[in-house]
């Protein structure tokens, strides 16, 4: 038992420090310079009407989330996040900047938002989502195939589909008796 484990034990050392040896980096390397994230954080700050009193609004509320950045100065988000807003705020990852932007367009059947900095140069720099026009700006990205050893596979999924699962199911009964007095 002892000399399978010290056997095993030695194998994966040696697959390790050739993996560990090889001249070729982990990731391929940024090809030019690093481009901005088509990101920025959306603050906002509303109050949703109360339900059992429509004439009243309840406590204010702040919510946080990630707009995508479009072209023409435009930020995508969505829809629950900006419904009842009082004040809509932008803020760049990268600097920490903010702006108040007003809401453009909204469709609740999308659960989709346009929102637009008041600040016409607040999104300058960062490159806008990537449209069909030119899906691939970059170029293709060609596959590494096995050329990087061992160390092919670091940092993606596993996946694999379930197999033997059950699907749940539910039973629902319903005994109704009248009688006339």
């Amino acid at each position: 038992m002892r000399a399978n484990l010290t056997i095993a034990f030695g194998v994966i050392l040696l697959s390790a420090s050739g993996a560990i040896a090889k001249k070729e980096p982990a990731l391929p390397a940024p090809l030019g310079k690093e481009k901005q994230l088509a990101l920025v954080r959306v603050n906002v700050t509303g109050q949703p009407y109360d339900y059992f009193r429509p004439w009243q609004k309840k406590a204010p509320q702040s919510k946080r989330a990630l707009g995508a950045v479009l072209s023409k100065g435009r930020v995508l988000v969505t829809a629950d996040l900006v419904a009842n807003q009082n004040y809509v705020e932008l803020e760049r990852a990268e600097s920490g900047e903010k702006s108040a932007a007003n809401v453009q367009v909204i469709d609740y059947e999308a659960n989709l938002a346009l929102l637009e900095p008041v600040e016409k140069n607040f999104l300058d720099g960062i490159t806008p989502l990537n449209r069909l026009s030119n899906p691939f700006p970059g170029g293709f990205q060609p596959v590494p195939g096995s050329s990087q050893g061992a160390l092919t596979a670091i940092g993606s999924n596993l996946d694999a589909p379930l197999s033997n699962t059950n699907t749940p199911y539910t039973l629902q009964y319903n005994l109704t008796i009248q009688r006339e007095l």
